[in-house]
């Protein structure tokens, strides 16, 4: 074969395949700066096969009315047994709160028995001394006698009212808590004492006013001298006073009272209103208040566990 045959032969398939290369894109050379999209497209191709699949199976996490019904009672039992507990500290606190009240209350109440007694015995003397100054009022009023109706007329101007202890019960009563006492029965039977000594201590003041009157009228009626010596003793004093020191004080020489009978008849009249309210408030209001406050005693006890 010839050497330009050759040739020939050899340049043949370039010309071919540059020929076919050039109607046949799909063998050609892409530019480099089109093969990134080429792989977006490919990625997001494979995301939309993803989120197709996920669609499929979005109904896996739907709830049922049952399962809003377990939360809300889960719910509602956790905020239900907060509230009972809740409810349960505030009624042990109350609970220990009035036992602390009613400790104090029968400690008050004690005293007030007390109290009641010795009112109770001061109010005998009273009542018994005014019967001596009447008996006396009858005989003429000099020497001993005169002394002797002086003496005793110095304890008609006696106004020593009870001491009542009602620290603890006003401080209940002004702070609210009485609310703290859920035993009505024995809040009523409460109520009732405090009424009551209310209405002794109403009477007592009505007392007091007359023997602030009396006295007036026991200056006029006893020497100054005398008065002056006996002023130290007490109304209380009568009951253990022993014979001897009475015949002490009934032995002074004091001037004769004959010219003071207007004033001694008005002092007795007032005595007497004194002794009817003093004798009443032992047959009644001293009687009723001592045994409200030995009942009030024994309840709190009971109720609260005292001792």
């Amino acid at each position: 074969m010839s050497e330009e045959n050759k040739n020939t032969e050899s340049e043949q398939p370039a010309q071919d395949k540059e020929s076919f290369m050039d109607d046949g894109s799909s063998f050609k050379e892409m530019p480099a700066a089109e093969q990134p999209s080429n792989e977006l497209n490919a990625l997001n191709d494979s995301n939309d096969n993803m989120e197709v699949h996920h669609h499929t199976h979005s109904g896996h996490g739907k709830k049922t009315w049952k399962d809003y019904f377990w939360e809300f009672l889960m719910l509602f039992l956790a905020v239900f047994c907060g509230f009972l507990a809740e409810y349960q500290l505030e009624h042990t606190l109350e609970h220990q709160r009035a036992k602390e009240f009613a400790k104090s209350l029968v400690h008050d109440l004690q005293s007030d028995t007390a109290a009641i007694d010795i009112q109770k015995k001061s109010s005998e003397l009273f009542i018994a001394i005014t019967d001596t100054l009447l008996n006396l009022s009858k005989r003429k009023l000099e020497g001993r006698d005169a002394t002797q109706f002086s003496f005793y007329t110095r304890f008609m101007y006696w106004t020593v009212p009870i001491s009542w202890n009602r620290a603890t019960f006003e401080q209940i009563k002004n702070s609210g808590s009485l609310r703290y006492f859920k035993n009505y029965q024995l809040l009523e039977k409460l109520m009732k004492y405090n009424a009551l000594v209310n209405e002794i201590e109403g009477e007592f003041s009505n007392h007091q006013i007359r023997g602030n009157m009396l006295l007036k009228l026991i200056n006029e009626i006893i020497d100054p001298q005398y008065h002056h010596d006996i002023s130290k003793l007490r109304l209380m004093a009568l009951d253990t006073m022993s014979r001897e020191t009475k015949e002490y004080y009934f032995a002074a020489k004091t001037e004769s009272l004959e010219n003071k009978r207007k004033e001694i008849r008005e002092m007795l009249n007032m005595t007497f209103v004194q002794q009817r309210n003093l004798r009443y408030g032992i047959d009644t209001r001293y009687i009723r208040a001592k045994e409200l406050a030995n009942e009030l005693i024994r309840d709190f006890k009971k109720e609260y566990q005292l001792e």
